[in-house]
């Protein structure tokens, strides 16, 4: 009997030990949440509304904090500077695995930050000023690629990231055209040019333009994706067009390497929770991220992060735009 209650006694402790590895992770002051691009534009708009749900989930002040330019690359040299303790994660997106290959960063960015959850997958559209399409003639995008067609440098595209995803998404939906690429350190500055007709079209999502195509300052021309969007019925689609160019904007939280696993877990609980408020459904419906599966855990969105680095490496190589040491690598 007592070596019966001894080993009750002796699992006992080992329950109470493990249950005190695993205990949730209490955050204790602010979190920082880095975007490394401007206020305005997508990936702020994503991570705004998160922050304020984050917010009332962990009890403690949940910042946003830009930190932009260089296409992505100072927001991710900041992320990297700070202490990995739990209290510092980054909003990451394509752009920054395309940084990343074309030794933009000072690190290897793939090995220094952990993908822990996807808030978002876009559909990214190519958006025309009306003042521009007034200007020029043409009312829809087959016209637009007709007319950029015949007059070569004549057009004009903004994009945040043009060494980034933005920029292939650009080359594969303007094959064979002659344009100008314009780079804009922010979405606010990007949507002002296009509205004032500074520049002809631009490639972004629909979340952060919604009430400037409202007012019908802002024509949505061209989905790029494999069907038209439901929120743009009327507005034509690359795979109907025979483009085969479908790259979305997905968004997700990073972690530096070496952050401990507790507080990893303890915010991707939070998260979990922040998507099924309806809150975050209005804000998906709102902005039409519910044209694409948004959400995905760590090992979905790892295994998305890595087929993406193969993908990007592909474009670059097609592109000649990969350095010939990488490929020694």
């Amino acid at each position: 009997m007592r070596k019966f209650l001894c080993a009750l006694l002796a699992l006992a402790l080992v329950s109470v030990g493990a249950a005190g590895a695993s205990a949730e992770w209490k955050f204790e002051r602010k979190v920082d949440l880095v975007c490394p691009w401007g206020v305005g534009g997508g990936a702020d708009s994503t991570l705004r509304p998160m922050a304020a749900l984050l917010k009332d989930i962990l009890g403690v002040q949940v910042e946003v904090v830009n930190v932009e330019g260089g296409s992505g690359v100072n927001g991710v040299e900041y992320t990297y500077k700070q202490p990995a303790d739990g209290y510092t994660f980054m909003l990451g997106t394509q752009s920054l695995i395309m940084q990343d290959l074309q030794g933009a960063t000072s690190m290897n960015f793939k090995d220094e930050f952990i993908p822990i959850v996807k808030l978002v997958h876009s559909i990214n559209i190519i958006a025309g000023s009306k003042k521009a399409m007034e200007a020029k003639g043409y009312h829809n995008f087959s016209e637009l690629y007709e007319y950029a067609k015949a007059h070569p440098y004549e057009v004009s595209v903004g994009m945040l990231t043009v060494t980034g995803a933005d920029g292939a998404s650009l080359r594969q939906t303007l094959e064979g055209l002659s344009v100008n690429e314009v780079a804009y350190g922010g979405g606010a500055e990007m949507n002002s040019a296009l509205v004032g007709g500074h520049i002809d079209m631009m490639i972004t999502g629909t979340d952060e333009i919604a009430g400037l195509i409202k007012a019908g300052d802002i024509v949505p021309l061209c989905a790029i994706s494999e069907k038209r969007m439901k929120l743009y019925p009327d507005m034509q689609c690359t795979g109907e067009l025979g483009i085969n160019s479908y790259i979305g904007t997905w968004r997700g939280i990073f972690a530096k390497k070496g952050t401990p696993q507790e507080a990893i877990d303890a915010l991707l609980a939070a998260v979990k929770q922040a998507v099924e408020t309806q809150t975050w459904q209005d804000f998906l419906k709102a902005g039409a991220y519910d044209e694409r599966p948004g959400f995905a855990g760590p090992e979905e969105f790892g295994q998305l992060f890595e087929s993406e680095y193969k993908a990007f490496t592909d474009y670059l190589k097609s592109e000649e735009v990969l350095k010939k040491d990488y490929y020694a690598k």
